[in-house]
């Protein structure tokens, strides 16, 4: 039981699977983000800008020399629109778009093209056939294209404008105006790119990331929790350990915890807490005492000492005229003799006070019923008594064996683990047997000596009354503590004897 207790493992990996899973549900949450920040980017009308803007800036200046002769250097426009190779998903290789005339685009196809300013194609990164050169744009082979292009050549600068999807969200285009220097529109740089399916790529991707992110994830969770569980179950451990102590009675253990957080504080104050029960049992204790000893000491002086004192002076008057009035001496005797069973009916008064409160006007099976319910009432662990043959014994035994039941059910709180509990109350002719029987985890007796089950003393105490204290235990097999009590007057003053 006290290693279960103390080492807290359960709460220890609580703990650490609770660190592990955050951080893994993390790093998701912020795999998503990022994901669903890349498709509304890629949504969006910023990334087509962009596009747009640096078709002004790269391709332009280099078609519009040759755009602006008549008729157009073709040649030269292709070589100008070969240059963009970041612009080309294929990587601009002019042997390997040579003679491809179907400008069709699959996912991850680029196509950069020059048109005049009749939407005729003049040159392309692709190369072109004959049959095509010179023609006009076919609005089928680029579906919302022409949109932007006749913005562009309108003239057209703002790239929200120069920019255009086509109705199925597969192609992206962007258009840059070509520009004379007298200001007139020779023509358009169209850039055309094949999107792939975003809800395909975008489950691969995250489901991708989420393998790898998922297994670093986890290590570094289970490290970094397993970390902060021990170190604050280690606190904890010194706390229930310092607890423990406190109920056993021992209040010189201290709770150490020396840190400003809510842990630490509630360590000193507990430490607190329990110096001043220290002091409070102390003083309880000595005011209990002192009011038993007032209490005895005034019972015996009102009563006790004066029928003594009466007793003394009857026998004195009876010696004295033994020898004169044998009568009237029989006479003192016979007073006296009333005295003396008159103390003694004032003392067992008095014993019969300061019998222990449990037992008082019940008896020990009724005390012991009684003490059981509210036991598995404090440590919901089910006990039942059985009594049988139940009948008066001397007061001596039962206080005994209370003594015992009570230590022996404070065992099985703390230590056994168990789910029930029985208690056996036997009155047998000539002996009182008390059994507590509990289904709990066990132990091996000849590997301990039962000094830390805090039966010495009661073992000491039954002694004395000739009887004896015994325990019965086997690991995963509970513990039996059987205690028997002769009840015939010469083994109780054999016991007393020894």
């Amino acid at each position: 039981m006290k290693r279960g207790f103390f080492s807290l493992r359960r709460l220890r990996w609580k703990l650490t699977l609770s660190y592990t899973l955050v951080t893994v549900v993390a790093l998701l949450m912020a795999e998503l983000l990022l994901f669903a920040a890349f498709i509304a980017l890629l949504s969006s009308p910023v990334l087509p800008g962009f596009i747009v803007q640096e078709l002004k800036e790269t391709v332009v200046p280099r078609v519009e020399p040759a755009l602006s002769e008549v008729p157009p250097d073709t040649e030269a426009l292709r070589e100008g629109v070969l240059q963009e190779t970041w612009l080309s998903f294929d990587g601009g290789n002019v042997e390997q778009g040579a003679g491809r005339s179907d400008p069709a685009l699959g996912p991850g196809d680029g196509y950069l093209f020059v048109v005049d300013d009749e939407q005729r194609l003049l040159a392309s990164d692709r190369g072109l056939e004959s049959s095509i050169e010179g023609k006009r744009l076919d609005s089928g082979q680029f579906p919302g294209l022409d949109p932007a292009v006749t913005a562009a050549l309108e003239g057209e600068e703002d790239p929200w404008s120069l920019q255009a999807r086509s109705p199925d969200d597969r192609q992206l285009y962007a258009v840059a105006p070509v520009k004379g220097e007298d200001g007139r529109v020779l023509g358009a740089v169209v850039a055309a790119f094949g999107l792939p399916d975003l809800t395909v790529l975008t489950l691969a991707l995250f489901g991708a990331g989420a393998v790898a992110l998922t297994v670093p994830a986890a290590v570094i969770g289970t490290i970094f929790g397993f970390v902060t569980a021990w170190s604050l179950t280690r606190r904890l451990r010194r706390l229930a350990r310092a607890a423990r102590a406190w109920s056993q009675g021992d209040f010189s253990v201290t709770a150490r915890d020396r840190s400003k957080d809510e842990l630490g504080q509630l360590s000193r104050e507990l430490n607190s807490m329990a110096g001043q029960l220290e002091n409070l049992l102390e003083t309880q204790g000595e005011l209990a005492t002192l009011e038993a000893r007032n209490s005895i000491a005034r019972d015996l002086h009102d009563s006790v000492k004066q029928q003594v004192f009466a007793t003394s002076l009857q026998i004195a008057a009876a010696r004295a005229m033994i020898e004169q009035d044998r009568e009237a001496a029989e006479s003192h005797l016979g007073r006296a003799d009333e005295l003396v069973r008159l103390a003694q009916k004032e003392l067992n008064v008095l014993i019969h006070q300061m019998r222990p409160a449990t037992l008082e006007g019940k008896g020990l099976s009724a005390a012991l019923g009684d003490y059981a319910a509210e036991w598995s009432r404090r440590s919901e662990i089910p006990a039942e008594v059985h009594v049988r043959g139940q009948r008066e014994v001397p007061l001596e035994v039962e206080q005994a064996l209370f003594r015992v039941a009570q230590e022996a059910l404070a065992n099985v709180a703390r230590h056994s683990g168990a789910k029930s509990v029985e208690v056996d109350l036997v009155y047998d002719p000539a002996r009182l047997m008390l059994r507590v029987t509990d289904d709990g985890r066990g132990f091996d007796p000849k590997k301990n000596t039962g000094d830390g089950f805090g039966l010495q003393s009661m073992s000491e105490r039954v002694a004395m009354l000739g009887g004896y204290v015994d325990v019965e235990s086997a690991p995963g097999k509970g513990t039996r503590v059987v205690c028997a009590c002769p009840l015939d007057d010469s083994s109780i003053e054999k016991g007393r004897g020894t």
